[in-house]
């Protein structure tokens, strides 16, 4: 069974899950998304007008839901279904056999395992999620960017939270013509890589309110 620290690809800290974890021997697979490899430098002019457009159209999603593929550190992969509601709201319901359900509710991350009968929660702002379901996103104000890259139609803005609260580095893919998000992928301090890829993604659609509500098992 996968634990906490393996588990949630899409949030880097849940106690810094699922990024705090050493690799194993396994041949590794392929990441489900791949950061764009380096080209050409971009000029500062170039790669603040990229974040200001990404900004711009991550923000501009207020709600999205389809699918997700995760590989995490030791190799494993998960699949599952996400759907999101800005600001701050997201569920990510993993397939079986991986018995876990993620989901913010615009103040706490919840990721509850079924098969163990718990529920763990962390602050949203300690996440990588607290920029991505911003609805007012600034990655130059909110975040320290440690690199923006344009190659072969796509865009990687790899970012640091300015507090250090949050652990690691956040790598948002996306599609240079539509800046529509790809995927992600997450590198803990001691360089543990989690990847993330969406696919069938639907915009716009009305979401039920209760997707992003978690109860505790002990809950009526």
């Amino acid at each position: 069974m996968m634990n906490l620290l393996t588990t949630l690809g899409a949030v880097t800290a849940l106690a810094t899950a699922p990024l705090a974890v050493s690799l194993q021997g396994a041949a590794p697979a392929a990441p489900a998304i791949a950061a764009p490899a380096t080209t050409g430098a971009l000029s500062a002019t170039e790669r603040s007008a990229i974040l200001k457009e990404v900004a711009k159209a991550l923000s501009d999603v207020k709600t999205a839901k389809g699918k997700f593929e995760q590989v995490a550190p030791d190799y494993s992969e998960s699949t599952g279904t996400f759907a999101i509601s800005r600001p701050g709201k997201v569920r990510f319901d993993y397939n079986d056999p991986t018995p876990i359900l993620i989901v913010s509710d615009g103040a706490t991350v919840a990721m509850q395992d079924s098969e163990l009968e718990t529920t763990d929660r962390v602050p949203l702002s300690s996440t990588p999620l607290a920029l991505l379901l911003d609805d007012n996103l600034d990655f130059e104000r909110e975040a320290q960017v440690l690199d923006v890259i344009r190659t072969n139609g796509r865009i990687g803005v790899t970012l640091r939270d300015r507090s250090g609260e949050m652990d690691g580095t956040l790598t948002l893919v996306m599609s240079d013509v539509t800046k529509e998000l790809l995927g992600w992928r997450t590198e803990d301090s001691g360089g543990n890589i989690t990847s993330v890829q969406l696919s069938d993604v639907e915009y716009g659609k009305k979401l039920n309110p209760r997707l992003f509500i978690m109860k505790d098992f002990d809950d009526d």
